[in-house]
Order: structure tokens, then C-alpha cells, then sequence
């Protein structure tokens, strides 16, 4: 019975530290990346694999917690934030929504890329999977959210690809295509400008 006990805390001290490893791997490869500039295709299929809605626009990252995500195709959407306020802005309705920056927003799969090893261990347990030069890193929220599980695709160590699947078996993939990486970006970048937008 004693060396039954002694496997067993082995065995999940094993577990635990190969857990730790592949937070610390998908950790090490967000962190290469201090920022991401790329043009992005958004999909969105039911639980049939139909694709219900595609859109297309650009993306713009800086760690920790900068973003300006803009749709262009169909619609036009623009969501910025600072790290400290965001924008939200509907070109077609001409309507703007103010917000403090929060960690909701934090949490969204656009923001994975700025978040520290100790915010995902936290709030994300990870599994890795390899395939010569490609990975997978599946990440499963620990307090239900939005989505059940979210999948981050890396080639050579970039980001090119995200997949999440919501709590209606909803899957959304996002590609980026042509992302260029560590690309210098001014404040400015990450402000919103109204008349820059309008003319988007």
C-alpha cells in the first residue's frame, strides 16, 4: 500500500510539472513575439462545420494589453484600446462606446499574446500537441466563460492561426494572413482617432 501511495504522489507530481512545462513552452512562444501587425480572416461554423459568417480586416498587438482589431469586410468595426481605456466604434451606425480597459477584456483570445505565465497558469489549463514544426497549444478556460476551449497554431514558433470553440459548439478560426512580428508602433497606434476611422 506504501509504495502504492509513494506512485501515486509521483504520478501527479509528474502531471503537475509536465502541466507547468507546457504553460511554460506556450509562455516562451507568445513572449518572442512583443508585437503582431498581420491582416486577419475571421470564420465562424455551426456545430455541422457550415460556415454562418466570414470577415475580414487587420490587427494590430503590442504586450501588454495594446490592440486595434478592424474589421473592413463585411462591416466596419473597430475595436482600440490603450491598456487603460477602449474604444469600440460601429462606422456603419457612426456610434462609439468608451470603456474602462478591464480584465474581461483581458481575458479575449486577441489579448492571450500580452498575458504574463503567472495569468495563464491562473485562468488557463494547457495541453501541447507537436507535429515537426508546427504546435498546437489547447487551452481550456478554469471558470467558464465565452468558450470552452480555445487552440493557439504555431509554425517555427509564430502565431499564424487561432480556433475557439463557445458554449454553443460554435467554431470561430482566426488566420492571419502575412503577420509581420516585433514591428515598432507608436502610442498613437493604439488611441482611437475619429477621423482617421471615418475615413477607413
Amino acid at each position: 500500500m506504501r509504495q502504492f501511495f509513494v506512485f501515486l504522489c509521483l504520478s501527479i507530481l509528474t502531471l503537475a510539472a509536465t502541466a507547468e512545462g507546457d504553460v511554460a513552452q506556450l509562455h516562451l512562444h507568445l513572449s518572442g513575439a512583443q508585437s503582431l501587425n498581420a491582416k486577419f480572416i475571421q470564420q465562424v461554423s455551426d456545430i455541422d462545420g457550415q460556415l454562418l459568417q466570414e470577415s475580414k480586416g487587420t490587427i494590430a498587438l503590442k504586450r501588454p494589453n495594446k490592440i486595434r482589431w478592424e474589421s473592413t469586410e463585411p462591416f466596419h468595426y473597430l475595436l482600440v484600446s490603450n491598456g487603460k481605456t477602449v474604444w469600440r466604434y460601429d462606422a456603419d451606425l457612426e456610434q462609439l462606446n468608451t470603456e474602462p480597459f478591464d480584465a474581461n477584456l483581458a481575458q479575449t483570445p486577441a489579448m492571450i499574446i500580452g498575458m504574463s505565465i503567472e495569468q495563464l497558469a491562473a485562468q488557463y489549463d494547457v495541453d501541447v500537441k507537436k507535429n515537426g514544426n508546427s504546435r498546437e497549444f489547447i487551452l481550456s478556460p478554469k471558470v467558464p466563460g465565452s468558450f470552452t476551449e480555445m487552440v493557439l497554431m504555431f509554425t517555427w514558433g509564430k502565431l499564424t492561426a487561432m480556433r475557439l470553440t463557445d458554449t454553443l459548439e460554435q467554431t470561430t478560426k482566426i488566420e492571419f494572413v502575412n503577420p509581420k512580428y516585433n514591428n515598432r508602433f507608436s502610442d498613437r497606434d493604439f488611441e482611437f482617432n475619429e477621423a482617421e476611422a471615418k475615413k477607413s
